[in-house]
């Protein structure tokens, strides 16, 4: 079986107080790099605290990260991570109701989740999720 490399190449981890003041401005300069802050992603993490919003595992570090591709041009972001049994869980965002069923990319129809719960949760809206989650 291949070895599968690694989606993300990690240059340099943050805390969680050094990063979120900044989510949301246009770019800030992060020991040599400079770093977009404005994405909705980002928007979305600072309006949830940077928790997910159904399993409370919180974002402890924002890693610096690039793609693990061959381009020449190697461009960096912040990645957000909790932990979690001794493990890295990265944190997203997700539409509360899907893009599939007409959801808007907007922030007030985003939420923080751990990549985890926003597997499981899918297309659902979180109102199926929540059910989902009762009766299973």
């Amino acid at each position: 079986m291949p070895i599968k490399k690694p989606r993300y190449i990690r240059k340099e981890t943050y805390p969680v107080d050094a990063v979120l003041p900044y989510l949301g401005d246009y770019r800030k300069e992060y020991d040599g790099d400079l770093i977009g802050m404005g994405s909705l992603r980002y928007i979305t993490f600072k309006k949830n605290a940077c928790k997910c919003v159904f399993c409370g595992i919180e974002g402890t570090f924002f890693a610096k990260e690039t793609f693990n591709s061959n381009q020449k041009i190697i461009s960096y972001h912040f990645n957000l991570y909790g932990i979690r049994s001794g493990r890295e869980v990265m944190l997203t965002k997700d539409h509360i109701h899907p893009k599939s069923h007409g959801g808007l990319n907007d922030v007030g129809n985003l939420q923080t989740m751990c990549e985890s719960c926003n597997t499981r949760k899918g297309n659902m809206s979180n109102e199926e999720f929540m059910g989902l989650r009762v009766t299973g």
